[in-house]
C-alpha cells in the first residue's frame, strides 16, 4: 500500500482563515497530509503573534525555541514544503531554506519575487495556487503516492 504524500505549508499568520480553507480542500482533492504551522492556537503561538514576549528574555528563548523545534521536526517528516510568501517574512525564508538546500526536498513557493538567487536556488516559484496544485498532481505521480 502507498503511502500519502506529506507537506509542509508555510505561510504567514495574517493568512491563517485562507489557509485553513485551502488545505482542507486540498486535502479531499488529493488525498494528501498537510501540516499547518499556527493551525492549532496555542499560548506561545498567541504571545509571538501579539508581541508579548520580552524581548532577550529567558521565556521569550524558550518559547521560540520550542515553536522552531517543532517546525523543522515537521519539516524533517514531511516530503514536500509549499510555502506562500506575499511579502518577506524571515521565519518563511528560514523554512524554505530549511527544506530546500538543508534537506534538498521538493520546495515550492508562491511569491511575487521573481528572479531572487537565492530563491532560485531552493526552490521553485510560482505564480498562482493553480501551478502549485498541478507540481503536487506531477509528484505524487513522479513519487507513486496515492
Amino acid at each position: 500500500m502507498r503511502r500519502r504524500l506529506k507537506i509542509y505549508l508555510s505561510y504567514p499568520p495574517s493568512l491563517r482563515r485562507e489557509i485553513i480553507e485551502w488545505t482542507k480542500e486540498l486535502e479531499k482533492r488529493f488525498h494528501v497530509r498537510i501540516w499547518v504551522p499556527f493551525h492549532r492556537k496555542t499560548r506561545d503561538i498567541t504571545l509571538l503573534e501579539r508581541g508579548k514576549l520580552k524581548p532577550y528574555s529567558k521565556e521569550e528563548r524558550r518559547k521560540s525555541k520550542k515553536i522552531v523545534e517543532a517546525n523543522l521536526k515537521a519539516i524533517r517528516n514531511c516530503d514536500i514544503l509549499i510555502a506562500l510568501l506575499p511579502y518577506s517574512s524571515i521565519g518563511i525564508i528560514m523554512e524554505i531554506f530549511y527544506s530546500g538546500y538543508i534537506l534538498q526536498k521538493h520546495t515550492l513557493v508562491l511569491t511575487y519575487m521573481k528572479g531572487h538567487p537565492w530563491l532560485n536556488t531552493v526552490a521553485t516559484i510560482y505564480n498562482t495556487r493553480k501551478e502549485i496544485v498541478n507540481e503536487i498532481r506531477k509528484i505524487e505521480k513522479v513519487m507513486n503516492y496515492e
